[in-house]
């Protein structure tokens, strides 16, 4: 795993609809590779690498991240804001952020607590929420020359190895598969069908990117390239872990909304077996990603999702395996070099 370029493409601040600085520099690293690149009217970027035989294949993963939205601008220059995707407010407290200013670039703040010594019973008792936690720039009353009501506000995390073969970093929900995708068409060569490499928009808030694009490109076969929560930690039974850190990419089976390609499933697991690449199966009860979409887009497509196993999902230390990330990487790439219209 090249851990340099993925730190790049986590530290860059890219809530959902605002994924524009990330899809600049995903350009850049994939404008010599690819036979055409456009940017449709939601802001998705799409990437072709021409076939043979006419045949479609769409393989996607997101740019955005979960975030926050400043909703509210005080006389005294405190921010108050609000959630969008799945945070949970307990992991925001004490964090430094990033607001995305229109006039002023990126804005550093604080999400605020007050200090145990101050906490009284009644605070103590009241659950974190987001209506209750703050942002503070430290620009007091001048924060509203800088800051405008719905800026958005990512966390602020640089990514770090540790442990045996692990990273950790704010954004690998999907900063992982936007990994992946650029390896591939990086290290691709002319594939047997085209190849529309999808980098979404707004997945965390509803799947829409990934919607549009399909329903213009009319594949055959897709894949989506995302994240899911990996529960390998105490207290969790085995038989609730979903996934594993370190044991391979997933293969999603099923989850809360899609049940996968039984013939894309086949095929993928032949290719592991085949190229030594090591994969878990994945069946949950919970979660969804763009395959969702991409599978009821334009008459079905038949679609499977490979999902990276990470632990603490959805936070500022999302932890995940070096070797699982490769093993995306191979094992995308063979399939996608492999399809020629047919499962």
């Amino acid at each position: 795993m090249d851990f340099k370029l993925f730190s790049e493409l986590s530290l860059i601040p890219a809530a959902s609809g605002r994924e524009e600085l990330l899809r600049e520099h995903i350009i850049r690293l994939i404008k010599p590779f690819c036979d055409d690149i456009k940017i449709d009217a939601l802001g998705n970027l799409i990437a072709l690498k021409k076939g043979k035989n006419g045949k479609k294949i769409m393989v996607a993963a997101h740019m955005d991240e979960v975030a926050m939205r400043v909703k509210y601008i005080g006389d005294d220059g405190f921010l108050r804001f609000t959630l969008t995707g799945g945070i949970d407010p307990r992991t925001l407290l004490s964090q430094r952020v990033l607001i995305q200013t229109e006039s002023d670039g990126i804005v550093h703040g604080i999400i605020g607590a007050k200090p145990a010594h101050y906490l009284t019973a009644a605070d103590m008792s009241k659950p974190v929420s987001a209506d209750n936690l703050f942002i503070d720039t430290g620009l007091g009353a001048k924060a509203a020359e800088t800051v405008t009501v719905g800026d958005p506000v990512t966390l602020d995390r640089t990514p770090v190895e540790f442990g045996n073969g692990l990273f950790s970093a704010k954004a690998i929900d999907d900063r992982a598969g936007v990994y992946v995708l650029i390896k591939v068409i990086q290290n691709m060569k002319t594939p047997q069908a085209d190849v529309y490499f999808v980098f979404t928009v707004q997945e965390e808030c509803g799947l829409v990117g990934a919607e549009v694009s399909s329903f213009a490109i009319r594949p055959d076969a897709a894949l989506a390239v995302d994240t899911t929560g990996a529960l390998d930690m105490p207290d969790i039974a085995p038989q609730d872990y979903v996934l594993k850190l370190g044991c391979g990419i997933g293969i999603t089976l099923c989850d809360s909304s899609t049940i996968a390609s039984n013939a894309v499933v086949k095929r993928l697991k032949e290719i592991c077996k085949k190229e030594e690449i090591p994969y878990q199966l994945r069946v949950s009860a919970r979660g969804s990603n763009d395959s969702k979409v991409m599978q009821r887009s334009a008459g079905g497509v038949a679609v499977c999702a490979l999902s990276l196993p990470v632990r603490y999902i959805h936070s500022n230390v999302e932890t995940a395996s070096k070797n699982d990330v490769d093993a995306a990487v191979s094992l995308a790439g063979a399939f996608i070099a492999d399809y020629s219209g047919k499962i």
